[in-house]
């Protein structure tokens, strides 16, 4: 797909992101698209969980206000965020994260710098040929034994058809722009890692509770109370 296309659909979602950074400020996790800072608190967990913080440096793509990987701060790790989006990148770079201001698809970096990226509740905005090259462009960025850490909403899963559908009429009285909505299968996003170079260390299903919690991806639960995929892979 064309930089052009890309740029107009990004232009699109960041209509809503722009919404929810002048309702709740850049310090917010609601910023981001979190109805619940308990949720972003639980995938900030499983993203964190995936971690070895020995091995940087760190990059959240579409890092949003860069709340993501703030705790690594604290540790003195080399933290970076890549939005496309502006504001976004004032936000991340106001709350510590040193920011790349780019596409998440042609990533401004040269091959093998990094040791660990993240990515979050992103996937659900793009379509399969962008989610394929998003997925390449990482593994052309990671370090050997580099790792990419993904977390997507379980779009198909009957807790999250229903909350969402629930959410589309509540945003549309509301007046907030809608956010696209793509569902992405496991064997999927595998089949787009192994051509890209990266091999499966885990991947699971997390639930919608307090606290992390996860399940198989072919637990009986997981297309009914699954809230999020989470995979991690490593570059060989």
């Amino acid at each position: 797909m064309s930089g052009s296309l890309k740029i107009s659909g990004d232009k699109d979602v960041d209509a809503r992101y722009k919404y929810l950074r002048n309702r709740h400020g850049a310090v917010n996790s609601a910023a981001n698209g979190y109805r619940l800072d308990r949720i972003f608190k639980r995938d900030q967990e499983a993203l964190l969980s995936a971690i070895d913080p020995q091995n940087g440096p760190f990059l959240d793509i579409a890092c949003g206000s860069g709340l993501m990987l703030a705790p690594l701060l604290n540790k003195g790790q080399d933290v970076y965020g890549l939005d496309f989006n502006a504001d976004a990148c004032a936000a991340a770079h106001a709350n510590g994260i040193k920011i790349i201001r780019g596409d998440a698809f042609n990533i401004p970096l040269p091959d093998a710098v990094i040791g660990h990226i993240v990515n979050c509740q992103f996937l659900n905005q793009q379509p399969a040929a962008q989610a394929e090259k998003f997925i390449q462009e990482s593994a052309r960025v990671l370090k050997p034994d580099g790792k990419l850490v993904i977390l997507w909403r379980h779009a198909r899963s009957f807790i999250h058809i229903s909350a969402h559908a629930v959410f589309t009429i509540m945003d549309k009285f509301s007046g907030q722009p809608p956010f696209p909505q793509y569902a992405h299968s496991f064997n999927e996003i595998e089949s787009f890692a192994a051509k890209a170079g990266l091999n499966v260390e885990k991947k699971a299903v997390t639930l919608p509770f307090f606290s992390l919690q996860m399940i198989s991806p072919d637990a009986p639960g997981a297309n009914i109370i699954g809230a999020s995929q989470f995979i991690v892979l490593k570059k060989s």
